[in-house]
């Protein structure tokens, strides 16, 4: 009886967990939606910096068929609801290494598919900014010098890696980009 009712509340969490991404996506989606209507939004040298949780640009990965939100922080909210702009790193359209990271298990899962010259493409308030995938590879968590500036117009994709690992897997999978156009 234990395990049934144990069961039954590990699925109910899920179904939660997943729902609440599913709504969350759908909602921002329309409004971040080059076909919906405007977002009324202050001068970008006006704009406050966002707060936790903002959904501060949309990344899109056309051939790997991701779409997802980028929040700010990398925090368990804004991991449960997209991907992370990780703190300390440039925000999404500025020059700079733009640093974004979601789990391997939910909104980056594809990643794994990802190739040399793959487009990934940044939507910002500002507009549209395009990159072009340079590179993969495999670093520990404690090599944070993936994210370091150089002053280039940058993205790095963070996720953890093995991606078919069960528990808190071991290392990161980092996927390098630069701007194009």
């Amino acid at each position: 009886m234990i395990l049934l009712v144990a069961g039954s509340a590990a699925l109910v969490w899920c179904a939660s967990v997943w729902a609440s991404a599913t709504l969350f996506e759908k909602y921002e989606g329309g409004r971040w939606n080059p076909g919906a209507a405007s977002i009324e939004l202050p001068a970008p040298a006006t704009a406050p910096p966002p707060k936790l949780h903002d959904v501060i640009a949309w990344l899109d990965v056309p051939r790997l068929r991701i779409s997802t939100a980028v929040l700010e922080g990398d925090d368990d909210v804004a991991l449960r609801l997209g991907a992370g702009h990780i703190p300390g790193t440039p925000l999404p359209g500025s020059s700079g290494n733009v640093g974004i990271a979601a789990h391997r298990d939910s909104f980056f899962r594809s990643l794994a598919g990802i190739e040399p010259r793959d487009r990934i493409r940044l939507r910002t308030r500002q507009g549209d900014v395009n990159y072009t995938v340079e590179s993969t590879r495999i670093v520990r968590p404690s090599d944070v010098g993936v994210l370091a500036n150089s002053g280039q117009f940058e993205l790095t994709l963070v996720t953890c890696y093995p991606f078919r690992y069960v528990g808190s897997a071991p290392l990161r999978f980092i996927v390098r980009a630069r701007r194009t156009g």
